[in-house]
């Protein structure tokens, strides 16, 4: 292995090492709403790009529309999102936010961004742009394999 490809096996370590803190913090931080890290992933979703289908939300996050389905089931009965019918296609639901879903996820942000400042503390901005833009650019390139077939999903 060349020294460059052993700096990548580190970095997907450390990403996965965070992934996992950044869930426990996350299941903690908001566990008295009912909310896990993966449905406040959803939410964010249908936050940002509005009404989406669980085929679409599973697109962009990488995962199984199994696994998008069970978590849109579990918003839908705590009263967080809703089903919609999609005029673009009839047999694909479009899932949104309902009123309650958007209130508890702007509470789940307020909560979230005195975390968000106390991380921010004494790292550099660059370094911060830097590491989103290689993070960025080695998602796409895992991406091209797996539009590739070369990985099997």
């Amino acid at each position: 292995m060349t020294p460059k490809a052993k700096k990548i096996v580190a970095l997907t370590r450390a990403v996965r090492d965070t992934f996992n803190r950044l869930k426990a913090v996350t299941d903690a931080l908001h566990d008295d709403l009912g909310v896990t890290a993966a449905m406040r992933a959803v939410m964010e979703s249908l936050h940002e790009e509005g009404p989406m289908t669980v085929p679409q939300i599973a697109s962009s996050k990488g995962v199984t529309r199994q696994h998008i389905q069970m978590l849109v089931n579990g918003l839908c009965e705590a009263g967080l999102a809703s089903v919609n019918e999609n005029p673009a296609h009839r047999r694909s639901s479009l899932i949104a936010l309902t009123e309650k879903g958007k209130r508890v996820f702007a509470t789940m942000r307020a909560r979230e961004a005195e975390i968000i400042s106390e991380l921010a503390t004494g790292l550099d901005a660059n370094a911060l742009e830097t590491a989103t833009e290689i993070l960025t650019r080695l998602s796409l390139r895992l991406e091209e394999r797996l539009d590739k077939g070369l990985v099997d999903q």
